[in-house]
């Protein structure tokens, strides 16, 4: 694993004209950054795993992987480790798991004091503000407390 820090202050700026082989460095450290920090992040959102450098060797042929699904199974997997009750946090993609939670499940939606950016978010919410200022937010034990006192009308599926 390498921590996302370190490879932020090493990324070397770009020159002016930069070789073929120096715009691929810096593409190949800029798509390990998003993988580890966006896609797919671990607990702390600090460190990527040097395995999807691997993946990055040729470049072209990134576009044919399916980002999504890999991205959704980490989401997943992450979602049954914080099952455990010891588990306080979790990986994953947070923000593909808070678009989906603030429309299927709004009473676990993250507190928003401004309108949500999400396109599908405002799409599914039929353009109105969600607020949710009682609601537990970023923290596993208090959506394992709304999970156990879930109720059938709360659910849109």
């Amino acid at each position: 694993m390498i921590k996302l820090k370190w490879l932020r202050e090493n990324m070397l700026e770009l020159p002016e004209e930069p070789s073929e082989e120096e715009l691929h460095a810096h593409c190949r450290a800029y798509i390990l950054g998003l993988i580890g920090g966006v896609l797919m992040s671990d607990k702390i959102d600090n460190k990527v795993y040097l395995l999807y450098l691997s993946l990055l060797i040729n470049l072209r042929r990134t576009r044919r992987y399916s980002w999504g699904s890999a991205c959704l199974a980490m989401l997943y997997r992450e979602m049954y480790r914080a099952t455990n009750v010891t588990s306080k946090t979790m990986g994953g993609c947070a923000s593909l798991l808070q678009s989906w939670a603030s429309h299927r499940m709004p009473y676990i939606a993250p507190i928003c004091r401004v309108p949500l950016t999400f396109p599908l978010v405002c799409k599914w919410s039929g353009g109105r503000v969600l607020n949710f200022q009682s609601v537990p937010h970023n923290d596993v034990v208090g959506y394992r407390s709304r999970f156990d006192h879930i109720q059938t009308d709360q659910v849109t599926l």
